[in-house]
């Protein structure tokens, strides 16, 4: 009789056990030669898309709890990547930029990046990974449109 449930099959267990494979595979290419860890990654990653965010804001963006990207921050500023200042609309706010050298940093690791995105990606046909694109977007969206609690009490009460 075959089990209702298996969690090699189950899809948060398969998602969340890959997503972790990539981001410790990831983090090799650059914290052995630049020094940075996946946290401070994402936030130089998020800033040089959209500078002057909020330590709030790239915890949010970046799927990071707030002490982690506080650490983070703390690591980042003292090695001269970013700096904060004063939100111009909320003087209660600090906002965050790459620095020169900060920016430079990401421009080196970039590159880096995308080099290993493709050669991880390459097991699966242009097909497939504009599939994958699409599967992960519509996954994604469907995703913020749940009401995590309003499914549970529905759950508890079925």
């Amino acid at each position: 009789m075959e089990a209702l449930f298996q969690l090699e099959k189950f899809l948060p267990y398969r998602l969340d056990r890959l997503a972790k494979h990539i981001s410790v595979s990831l983090a090799q290419v650059y914290r052995r030669r630049f020094n940075v860890t996946v946290p401070q990654w994402r936030i130089l990653a998020l800033l040089h898309e959209t500078p002057h965010m909020s330590a709030k804001d790239i915890a949010q963006q970046g799927n990071l709890d707030k002490v982690m990207v506080s650490r983070a921050l703390v690591g980042l500023e003292e090695r001269g990547l970013l700096e904060r200042y004063v939100s111009a609309e909320d003087a209660r706010v600090n906002e965050l930029c790459l620095t020169t050298v900060g920016t430079r940093l990401f421009e080196s690791i970039a590159p880096l990046a995308l080099d290993w995105q493709a050669d991880f990606l390459k097991v699966l046909t242009p097909q497939e990974r504009d599939d994958l694109a699409r599967i992960l977007s519509k996954l994604e969206q469907h995703s913020r449109s749940k009401d995590p609690v309003s499914t549970e009490t529905e759950s508890a009460t079925s």
